[in-house]
Protein backbone atom coordinates (compact mmCIF):
# COMPACT_ATOMS: atom_id res chain seq x y z
CA UNK A 1 0.00 0.00 0.00
CA UNK A 2 1.18 3.57 -1.11
CA UNK A 3 2.11 5.56 2.05
CA UNK A 4 -0.40 8.67 1.62
CA UNK A 5 0.85 12.39 1.67
CA UNK A 6 -0.60 12.83 5.38
CA UNK A 7 1.18 10.04 6.88
CA UNK A 8 4.31 11.57 5.39
CA UNK A 9 4.21 14.46 7.42
CA UNK A 10 3.71 12.74 10.94
CA UNK A 11 6.17 10.50 13.18
CA UNK A 12 2.96 9.35 14.99
CA UNK A 13 0.01 8.06 13.88
CA UNK A 14 -3.16 7.88 16.46
CA UNK A 15 -6.08 5.42 15.07
CA UNK A 16 -9.65 5.96 15.62
CA UNK A 17 -12.25 4.01 14.07
CA UNK A 18 -16.25 3.50 14.19
CA UNK A 19 -17.02 0.80 12.00
CA UNK A 20 -19.87 -0.53 13.13
CA UNK A 21 -22.26 0.32 10.30
CA UNK A 22 -19.53 -0.60 7.44
CA UNK A 23 -19.44 -4.08 9.53
CA UNK A 24 -23.33 -4.26 8.82
CA UNK A 25 -23.16 -2.87 4.91
CA UNK A 26 -19.44 -4.61 3.80
CA UNK A 27 -17.33 -7.54 3.52
CA UNK A 28 -16.17 -8.51 7.29
CA UNK A 29 -13.07 -9.82 6.33
CA UNK A 30 -12.18 -7.35 3.56
CA UNK A 31 -12.09 -4.44 5.92
CA UNK A 32 -9.84 -6.40 8.29
CA UNK A 33 -7.50 -6.83 5.52
CA UNK A 34 -7.81 -3.14 4.50
CA UNK A 35 -6.86 -1.99 8.04
CA UNK A 36 -3.81 -4.67 8.16
CA UNK A 37 -2.68 -3.63 5.44
CA UNK A 38 -2.53 0.51 6.82
CA UNK A 39 -0.72 -0.54 9.97
CA UNK A 40 1.72 -2.82 7.56
CA UNK A 41 2.29 0.54 5.89
CA UNK A 42 2.77 2.14 8.86
CA UNK A 43 5.16 0.06 10.00
CA UNK A 44 7.00 -0.83 7.19
CA UNK A 45 7.83 3.46 6.67
CA UNK A 46 8.83 3.40 10.79
CA UNK A 47 5.92 5.51 11.47
CA UNK A 48 5.20 4.73 15.04
CA UNK A 49 1.13 3.39 15.50
CA UNK A 50 -1.12 3.78 18.58
CA UNK A 51 -4.25 2.56 19.54
CA UNK A 52 -6.92 3.07 22.14
CA UNK A 53 -7.19 -0.02 24.25
CA UNK A 54 -9.38 1.55 26.87
CA UNK A 55 -11.22 -0.01 29.52
CA UNK A 56 -14.23 1.75 30.21
CA UNK A 57 -15.57 -1.24 32.47
CA UNK A 58 -12.49 -0.66 34.63
CA UNK A 59 -14.62 1.75 37.29
CA UNK A 60 -17.23 -0.68 38.00
CA UNK A 61 -15.14 -4.18 37.99
CA UNK A 62 -12.18 -2.85 39.22
CA UNK A 63 -10.38 -5.65 36.87
CA UNK A 64 -8.28 -5.29 33.75
CA UNK A 65 -5.54 -6.89 32.10
CA UNK A 66 -3.54 -7.01 28.58
CA UNK A 67 -6.21 -9.64 26.98
CA UNK A 68 -8.20 -8.07 24.28
CA UNK A 69 -10.97 -9.34 26.29
CA UNK A 70 -10.58 -5.71 28.27
CA UNK A 71 -10.32 -3.46 25.44
CA UNK A 72 -14.24 -1.50 24.86
CA UNK A 73 -12.62 0.64 21.96
CA UNK A 74 -14.03 -1.97 19.45
CA UNK A 75 -13.53 -4.67 17.34
CA UNK A 76 -11.10 -3.61 14.74
CA UNK A 77 -8.49 -2.85 17.90
CA UNK A 78 -8.64 -6.14 19.31
CA UNK A 79 -7.91 -7.58 15.97
CA UNK A 80 -5.15 -5.69 15.30
CA UNK A 81 -3.84 -6.03 18.71
CA UNK A 82 -3.60 -9.89 18.39
CA UNK A 83 -2.16 -9.46 14.45
CA UNK A 84 0.81 -7.45 15.55
CA UNK A 85 3.25 -7.43 18.28
CA UNK A 86 2.05 -4.46 20.01
CA UNK A 87 3.15 -3.24 23.35
CA UNK A 88 0.74 -1.63 25.90
CA UNK A 89 0.89 1.03 28.78
CA UNK A 90 0.16 0.63 32.46
CA UNK A 91 -2.83 2.81 33.24
CA UNK A 92 -6.18 0.41 33.47
CA UNK A 93 -8.53 2.41 31.94
CA UNK A 94 -7.08 4.76 29.14
CA UNK A 95 -4.59 2.23 28.14
CA UNK A 96 -2.35 2.32 25.07
CA UNK A 97 -1.60 -0.14 22.45
CA UNK A 98 2.06 0.85 20.76
CA UNK A 99 4.15 -0.18 17.82
CA UNK A 100 7.35 1.63 15.98
CA UNK A 101 10.20 3.84 16.75
CA UNK A 102 8.78 6.21 19.60
CA UNK A 103 7.00 3.15 21.59
CA UNK A 104 9.62 3.42 24.29
CA UNK A 105 9.08 7.07 25.04
CA UNK A 106 5.39 6.84 25.34
CA UNK A 107 5.43 4.09 27.10
CA UNK A 108 7.67 5.62 29.68
CA UNK A 109 4.98 8.32 30.29
CA UNK A 110 4.50 8.53 34.17
CA UNK A 111 0.59 9.12 33.04
CA UNK A 112 -0.13 11.23 36.50
CA UNK A 113 -3.41 11.30 35.24
CA UNK A 114 -5.39 10.23 32.23
CA UNK A 115 -4.98 13.23 30.08
CA UNK A 116 -2.27 15.76 31.66
CA UNK A 117 0.87 16.93 30.60
CA UNK A 118 2.81 13.71 31.12
CA UNK A 119 0.10 11.73 29.65
CA UNK A 120 -0.17 9.51 26.63
CA UNK A 121 -2.49 12.19 24.65
CA UNK A 122 -0.18 14.90 26.31
CA UNK A 123 2.85 13.07 24.19
CA UNK A 124 1.15 12.83 21.25
CA UNK A 125 -0.13 16.38 21.21
CA UNK A 126 3.12 18.19 21.76
CA UNK A 127 4.92 15.80 18.93
CA UNK A 128 1.94 16.73 16.98
CA UNK A 129 0.71 13.33 16.14
CA UNK A 130 -1.97 12.69 13.48
CA UNK A 131 -5.09 12.15 14.65
CA UNK A 132 -6.74 9.52 11.76
CA UNK A 133 -10.74 8.50 12.07
CA UNK A 134 -11.74 5.37 10.33
CA UNK A 135 -15.51 6.40 9.29
CA UNK A 136 -15.92 8.36 12.04
CA UNK A 137 -18.26 11.64 11.68
CA UNK A 138 -15.92 14.38 11.55
CA UNK A 139 -18.60 17.02 12.40
CA UNK A 140 -19.31 15.39 15.57
CA UNK A 141 -16.43 13.00 16.75
CA UNK A 142 -14.22 14.53 19.60
CA UNK A 143 -10.73 13.54 19.69
CA UNK A 144 -9.36 12.71 22.62
CA UNK A 145 -7.20 15.73 22.75
CA UNK A 146 -10.43 17.69 24.10
CA UNK A 147 -9.99 16.19 27.76
CA UNK A 148 -6.19 17.76 27.37
CA UNK A 149 -7.56 20.45 26.56
CA UNK A 150 -10.18 20.81 29.46
CA UNK A 151 -8.00 19.64 32.04
CA UNK A 152 -4.81 21.86 31.25
CA UNK A 153 -7.83 24.89 31.53
CA UNK A 154 -9.31 23.52 34.37
CA UNK A 155 -12.54 23.77 33.69
CA UNK A 156 -15.10 24.18 36.17
CA UNK A 157 -17.62 20.72 35.25
CA UNK A 158 -14.78 18.65 35.55
CA UNK A 159 -13.05 17.29 38.93
CA UNK A 160 -10.29 14.81 39.78
CA UNK A 161 -10.80 11.60 40.59
CA UNK A 162 -9.37 8.41 41.53
CA UNK A 163 -9.96 5.03 40.57
CA UNK A 164 -8.66 1.90 41.91
CA UNK A 165 -8.59 -2.01 40.92
CA UNK A 166 -6.08 -4.92 39.75
CA UNK A 167 -4.69 -5.81 36.88
CA UNK A 168 -4.50 -9.85 36.35
CA UNK A 169 -1.62 -9.66 33.75
CA UNK A 170 0.87 -8.33 35.87
CA UNK A 171 -0.54 -9.37 39.22
CA UNK A 172 -0.39 -6.08 40.94
CA UNK A 173 -3.07 -3.29 42.36
CA UNK A 174 -3.06 -0.48 39.35
CA UNK A 175 -5.36 2.59 39.57
CA UNK A 176 -5.80 5.73 37.45
CA UNK A 177 -6.60 9.55 38.51
CA UNK A 178 -9.03 11.38 36.05
CA UNK A 179 -10.70 14.38 35.23
CA UNK A 180 -14.20 13.79 35.31
CA UNK A 181 -17.33 14.84 34.95
CA UNK A 182 -19.58 16.34 37.21
CA UNK A 183 -22.55 14.33 37.12
CA UNK A 184 -24.15 17.50 39.34
CA UNK A 185 -23.24 20.12 36.65
CA UNK A 186 -26.15 19.81 33.72
CA UNK A 187 -22.79 19.85 30.90
CA UNK A 188 -22.21 17.04 28.34
CA UNK A 189 -19.16 16.92 26.00
CA UNK A 190 -19.43 18.83 22.28
CA UNK A 191 -16.98 19.58 20.05
CA UNK A 192 -18.74 20.39 17.32
CA UNK A 193 -18.18 23.87 16.64
CA UNK A 194 -14.28 23.23 17.42
CA UNK A 195 -14.73 20.55 14.61
CA UNK A 196 -16.63 23.24 12.36
CA UNK A 197 -13.84 25.76 13.09
CA UNK A 198 -10.95 22.94 11.77
CA UNK A 199 -13.18 21.67 8.97
CA UNK A 200 -13.80 25.48 7.47
CA UNK A 201 -9.75 26.02 7.89
CA UNK A 202 -8.69 22.58 6.58
CA UNK A 203 -7.48 21.50 9.52
CA UNK A 204 -9.44 18.51 9.48
CA UNK A 205 -9.68 16.59 6.01
CA UNK A 206 -11.56 13.93 4.86
CA UNK A 207 -11.05 11.16 1.96
CA UNK A 208 -11.88 7.95 0.97
CA UNK A 209 -9.37 5.16 1.55
CA UNK A 210 -10.39 1.59 0.20
CA UNK A 211 -13.67 0.98 2.00
CA UNK A 212 -12.65 3.54 4.85
CA UNK A 213 -14.29 7.45 5.08
CA UNK A 214 -10.81 8.64 6.99
CA UNK A 215 -10.40 11.77 8.63
CA UNK A 216 -7.08 13.51 9.92
CA UNK A 217 -6.28 15.94 12.18
CA UNK A 218 -3.22 17.12 13.52
CA UNK A 219 -3.53 16.91 17.02
CA UNK A 220 -1.26 19.74 18.21
CA UNK A 221 -3.95 21.90 16.17
CA UNK A 222 -6.69 20.24 17.64
CA UNK A 223 -4.94 21.56 20.63
CA UNK A 224 -4.37 25.04 19.97
CA UNK A 225 -8.01 25.99 18.23
CA UNK A 226 -9.79 24.32 21.58
CA UNK A 227 -7.38 26.28 23.90
CA UNK A 228 -8.83 29.26 21.70
CA UNK A 229 -11.94 28.77 21.89
CA UNK A 230 -11.79 28.15 25.90
CA UNK A 231 -9.98 31.35 26.31
CA UNK A 232 -12.99 33.09 25.40
CA UNK A 233 -15.35 31.31 26.73
CA UNK A 234 -14.45 28.56 29.64
CA UNK A 235 -17.98 26.33 28.51
CA UNK A 236 -16.95 25.97 24.50
CA UNK A 237 -16.35 22.46 24.33
CA UNK A 238 -19.91 21.33 26.18
CA UNK A 239 -23.44 21.59 25.96
CA UNK A 240 -26.32 22.12 28.44
CA UNK A 241 -27.73 18.18 29.05
CA UNK A 242 -31.49 17.52 29.13
CA UNK A 243 -32.43 15.32 31.80
CA UNK A 244 -35.61 13.19 32.42
CA UNK A 245 -37.35 13.74 35.85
Amino acid sequence: MKLLTEFKTTEIVLIFSDLYQIFLNGNHQKILKEAESLIKSLIKNNKTVVLPTFNLFFPKTKITSFSTDHITTGYLNRYLVKKFKFKRTLRPMYNYAVIGPQSKSILSMKQTTAWGKDSVVGYLIKNKCLGVGLNIDPKKFNWLAIHYCEEKAKVPYRYYKKFNGYNNSIKKKVFEKMFVRDLDVLKIEDGRVLNTKLIKKKKIKTKKIMSFKVSFINLMDYSDEAEKLLSKNIYSLVKNEKRIT
